[in-house]
């Protein structure tokens, strides 16, 4: 474990969140980040802990003991041969100067009001609204189309409607369309059974999204979306994208007159933000978690997930 210091807190894990998309990147082998070799096996996964603050170093004044508190993105401080990517799946969570560049402001604590098990999972959300906040930027006029619908997805597509925008969903899992319409998005696609671009033009009217959200991770669909954005369009990529896109200029950003961007991680006080937007009920995050799992039965979860996408948006770890 990464050394404790006077900047730091220690965590007794309650819950750790399980990301659909990184972590089954990671799983499956086929994250490939530059310098190589710096995801391996021996792995330390997850980076969405709950836990007790059970010992706070002295210089720390926004947590006490036995507070509930949220921490993201261990990076360093472990022991070869384990690959920290991010070791939020452990039982103890140590957050300081030797683990994190801010040390404990790094961990959020979490409100009263807010169910743990869910609290888990609020990173999914701060990711979302880092891209909606700093670059989507949508409002009342908008229509934005949100392309997958998982965790990050699902919350982008519940930011832009409480914005005032009008909000069209498409995934190829029934699913996750109908954990959008629990959170109240009305047009929700299923792409597997229907032409995407197609049906957004009837539901339109003839036209097309004016902001167009890409949240797949996939390049060949994002490609498919820069290739249909109607010209003066936003397209934001929010997805992790483990592959090259091709991205003809003259026929898109200069033919289009189009933007073209991109956010990734989040911050603190965009999980403190989410928060707040639970509480205010604002934002719907527990029904995304759809199954819970002891940590024991690690292999199972990760072999659910990674195999049954039409079942499963997420899944929390019980300590």
């Amino acid at each position: 474990m990464p050394e404790m210091d006077d900047n730091g807190v220690v965590l007794k894990t309650i819950y750790s969140g399980l990301s659909r998309g990184t972590e089954l990147d990671l799983y499956s082998g086929q994250m490939h980040s530059k310098p190589p070799h710096c995801e391996w096996y021996p792995m330390l996964p997850g980076y969405m802990p709950v836990g007790e603050v059970i010992e706070v170093g002295s210089n720390v004044e926004h947590l006490q003991e036995g507070d509930l508190a949220y921490v993201s993105n261990l990076f360093r401080g472990f022991e070869e041969p384990y690959c920290c990517a991010w070791a939020g799946h452990t039982e103890y969570v140590v957050v300081s100067d030797h683990s994190h560049t801010i040390g404990a402001k790094r961990a959020v604590k979490v409100p009263e009001g807010i169910d743990p098990k869910t609290a888990s999972i609020a990173l999914l959300a701060a990711i979302a609204y880092h891209g909606i906040s700093a670059k989507v930027k949508p409002e009342a006029g908008d229509t934005v189309l949100v392309v997958g619908q998982g965790g990050i997805g699902n919350a982008a597509a519940q930011l832009c409607q409480a914005a005032g925008a009008r909000v069209i969903v498409a995934d190829l899992c029934e699913n996750r369309l109908e954990r959008a319409r629990e959170a109240g998005i009305k047009q929700a696609i299923n792409t597997s059974k229907v032409d995407l671009w197609e049906t957004v033009t009837e539901l339109c009217d003839g036209q097309m999204p004016n902001k167009l959200i890409e949240v797949t991770g996939e390049p060949d669909v994002l490609e498919d979306v820069l290739a249909h954005a109607p010209g003066n369009s936003l397209v934001h990529a929010q997805g992790m994208y483990l592959e090259p896109i091709h991205l003809y200029i003259p026929d898109t950003l200069f033919g289009k007159n189009m933007t073209f961007t991109g956010t990734v991680g989040e911050s603190p006080e965009m999980v403190e933000t989410i928060f707040q937007m639970m509480l205010d009920g604002k934002l719907k995050m527990d029904y995304l978690i759809s199954r819970t799992y002891s940590y024991e039965q690690a292999t199972e979860a990760y072999d659910w997930i990674y195999h049954h996408p039409e079942e499963g948006v997420t899944l929390v770890f019980e300590w």
